[in-house]
């Protein structure tokens, strides 16, 4: 007979078996960018040794102008950074794996493979796949009114895949750590800790003593996020006016995750939308010269997108469930 329970196992079996798949494909990517940048002639005239303009609107913001560093020594920066990012959030705040372990489903014992709800990757690709579905639904309705994103990538594909991997860390530390982090601590001057540690993960270090706290929280993050989004056009090169609606929700992701889990989880979660999905168009291109962002001619952009929207469909209904409980408190 069908119980809730088993349908809800099902679901957490199937959620967490295409997120094991997600983790693979995001930890090939690391390896085909490398292997795309050093190995490819994606660049066309331009090659990993050519000198490119840092050109990143956290330098600006300093009024730093006229800085170029050799692309080759640039990405593998980048790269190390992510790369150490990703392991650590593979381990923290606890392991991503905890093994196979037996499950009764529909009267079936299976066994499940063990992936823990408290890890920050995990977190991360749930999130980001959430981010991800609401993303589509966005660009479709305003395509219905002819409200374009744009598109920002440059002629030189290399170029293009250079600047999309910098920008996390780049857009990471001005629009989180600088533009929401240190608001939040000017007005959250109760610290369990130091300012630095606050800045890195405000969550566990501010203290909320009121819901009137938990609301200018929410507002500042809005207005971070806000900001965010009008900055993709401001600032961001081809973007169309669509991209600020999307940009800002992309944003309201972010924000509550450098709250809730910290600068490293929001700094992964933009390095999957930029470097991992780009890698993987990159992939598609340079080996059967299909589009760069298109998913219905790029085979590995359509089965890594199929993936992260089963997973963004499972965590959306999971968060309106909590949400609705919330509610009836």
């Amino acid at each position: 007979m069908f119980k809730q329970n088993d349908f809800k196992d099902y679901v957490d079996g199937l959620n967490k078996a295409i997120t094991f798949y997600l983790f693979l494909f995001i930890t090939a990517s690391i390896f085909f960018g490398l292997y795309l940048v050093f190995f490819t002639d994606i660049g066309k005239d331009v090659g990993w040794h050519d000198n490119v303009p840092l050109t990143f609107l956290l330098l600006s913001v300093f009024n730093v102008s006229n800085l170029y560093s050799n692309l080759g020594v640039a990405f593998l920066f980048f790269w190390f950074f992510y790369a150490i990012l990703y392991i650590f959030v593979i381990f923290k705040p606890v392991f991503l794996f905890s093994g196979l372990g037996p499950k009764k489903i529909f009267n079936r014992d299976l066994k499940i493979f063990g992936i823990s709800n408290s890890n920050f990757l995990y977190i991360a690709i749930q999130w980001f796949s959430a981010y991800f579905v609401l993303s589509i639904i966005i660009d479709w309705i305003q395509q219905l009114f002819e409200i374009s994103i744009g598109d920002p990538l440059l002629d030189n594909p290399l170029l293009s895949f250079f600047y999309i991997t910098a920008a996390p860390l780049n857009e990471e530390i001005l629009f989180r750590i600088i533009f929401l982090g240190v608001p939040l601590s000017l007005v959250l001057v109760r610290y369990k800790s130091s300012l630095i540690s606050t800045l890195i993960h405000p969550g566990k270090n501010v203290s909320v003593e009121s819901n009137g706290i938990k609301t200018l929280i929410f507002l500042i993050i809005f207005l971070n996020s806000a900001f965010f989004g009008l900055s993709h056009v401001v600032f961001g090169g081809d973007y169309g006016i669509g991209k600020i609606t999307q940009a800002t929700m992309g944003g309201l992701f972010l924000g509550w995750l450098y709250y809730k889990y910290g600068i490293v989880a929001s700094i992964v979660f933009h390095w999957i939308s930029n470097y991992v999905l780009f890698s993987y168009g990159l992939v598609g291109y340079y080996f059967f010269n299909t589009s760069l962002s298109d998913e219905t001619s790029n085979y590995f952009l359509m089965v890594i997108s199929i993936a992260f929207i089963i997973v963004g469909v499972i965590s959306l209904y999971r968060g309106t469930e909590k949400t609705f409980r919330y509610v009836k408190k």
